[in-house]
């Protein structure tokens, strides 16, 4: 199954954050964006970023044009403070219309979700931190048998930022001590191979690396996030074929008995100006869609 996410803004009903529509590629409509990507072979959206506490009205409002196009949804989510509660809609507002109506539509809904970070302290407090919260969190689902599962996932190195989650071991670790089948992982690839270019000096390779996250790792993968790297950064479209070993790590999860997502996670508003945006999103989902089927 493809998947694409969906930046935040467009849920919130603001299309001008760089350049008019830009993160609905362009379209005049999110219902004309939902009918391209799934003519494209998109069959799941992500909404990215699902904020603890969100604008119940405008992102219900889109959940369900997203569910009605015929597409599932999955949640990027975001750790922030003391997210404590009894029942899981205390802990998270914003996901008890997601939970209400998700079984019209689909049978589970995934929240990839990073570790606690922060601008200094402690990476041992902070590590800490994140498996006691998602012990809380998985103990509750499975209290209240909710079809909610997480995925925990690695970012990338970021200069000023203390970050257990900056390394596929250390998210590898912290799913191992939370130790509950309610919890996986999020491979982000463009993140994953973003800290492996800055480790060759940030040099353009004529040869891919071809490194790989621990055997582990990739057995515990439940969900993805996909985008190039380029001139402008990560969240990059596919286009090039060097942004990303895209087919070497999609065979490496297929060789795991991969069941899960492949979702496309584009900044679109950071494109070149070469091709028009959905071109270079068009180009993006079908190298995906060729890797998927020729893995």
């Amino acid at each position: 199954m493809l998947g694409y996410s969906i930046q935040d803004p467009v849920f919130q009903g603001i299309l001008t954050r760089r350049t008019p529509h830009d993160l609905i590629g362009s379209c005049d409509s999110v219902d004309e964006f939902l009918h391209w990507l799934k003519e494209q072979g998109v069959c799941s959206i992500e909404v990215r970023i699902l904020p603890r506490h969100a604008n119940p009205v405008a992102y219900a409002e889109v959940i369900q044009r997203i569910w009605d196009a015929g597409l599932k949804i999955t949640v990027h989510g975001h750790v922030e403070g003391n997210m404590v509660g009894n029942r899981f809609e205390d802990v998270y507002p914003s996901m008890k219309y997601i939970l209400r109506h998700l079984g019209n539509h689909q049978d589970e809904v995934m929240m990839a979700i990073h570790a606690y970070d922060a601008a200094s302290g402690s990476e041992e407090q902070l590590f800490g931190r994140t498996v006691e919260l998602f012990r809380e969190w998985t103990s509750i689902v499975e209290r209240e048998q909710l079809p909610l599962r997480f995925a925990l996932e690695n970012n990338r190195k970021k200069t000023g930022k203390v970050d257990p989650g900056d390394t596929t071991a250390g998210v590898l670790d912290m799913v191992k001590q939370v130790g509950s089948p309610l919890l996986g992982i999020t491979w982000d690839m463009g993140h994953f191979y973003s800290d492996l270019l800055h480790s060759q000096e940030g040099r353009k390779l004529q040869v891919p690396i071809l490194d790989l996250p621990e055997p582990e790792f990739i057995r515990r993968v439940v969900h993805t996030h996909i985008h190039g790297i380029g001139s402008r950064g990560t969240h990059q479209p596919l286009t090039d074929p060097s942004s990303l070993p895209l087919a070497h790590y999609v065979q490496a999860l297929q060789n795991a008995g991969y069941q899960g997502i492949y979702n496309l996670e584009l900044t679109m508003y950071k494109f070149g100006s070469d091709r028009p945006i959905l071109d270079h999103a068009s180009a993006s989902i079908q190298r995906l869609k060729k890797a998927v089927l020729n893995g």
